[in-house]
């Protein structure tokens, strides 16, 4: 029981450490603005659980383009450790193949999460309240997503299904992950 507690509360923090610095390099990576100055809700939260590792990754690792690898870098590396932590109560494979492969499909699995997260929450704010900054916000990291699925796919009678269209391509996304890291994981034990 102890065990389950420890690995709840360990994928709880990785999740929003990593959360964060994922959504810090998805704002830089659409040049929505990250300083406090702009009214951007997220940043002071953004700043304060990732500039501990993210400014000393920096250094070692530049950006590419408009991809902020430090920030994708610090991330993956929290998954890593949770992976490890989890190892070292029992609850995953230590070895180093399996580690490797539990730490992408957590990173890969939790950028699906984060990506339905913002769709809810972008759908929920467009029918409640869409003169807020907030919303602005979420339409600006969203619409990315949906533009290509409208051009496909006009409003229906009205209706934009463009929203429920990108949430089912990201939880089908989510069970292939799965479905391959089960099978990546399978193939290392039977070979």
């Amino acid at each position: 029981m102890l065990g389950h507690i420890f690995s709840l509360l360990i994928e709880v923090l990785a999740s929003v450490v990593a959360s964060a610095a994922l959504l810090r390099m998805y704002l830089q990576f659409h040049f929505i603005p990250l300083s406090i100055k702009s009214g951007n809700p997220f940043a002071p939260f953004l700043f304060a659980s990732t500039n501990w590792f993210v400014i000393p990754l920096r250094k070692v690792m530049p950006a590419w383009g408009r991809l902020d690898t430090a920030s994708f870098l610090g991330a993956y590396l929290v998954m890593v450790l949770k992976c490890v932590a989890l190892a070292a109560l029992g609850l995953l494979s230590a070895e180093p193949l399996a580690l490797f492969i539990d730490s992408v499909y957590a990173i890969l699995s939790l950028i699906l999460s984060c990506l339905s997260s913002l769709t809810i929450a972008y759908a929920l704010l467009s029918w409640i309240q869409r003169d807020t900054p907030v919303f602005d916000l979420m339409s600006r990291m969203v619409l990315p997503l949906l533009v290509p699925i409208r051009r496909k796919l006009p409003p229906v009678g009205g209706l934009d299904l463009s929203v429920f269209v990108l949430l089912i391509l990201l939880q089908v996304f989510e069970i292939v992950l799965r479905d391959g890291h089960i099978e990546l994981l399978r193939l290392i034990w039977n070979p």
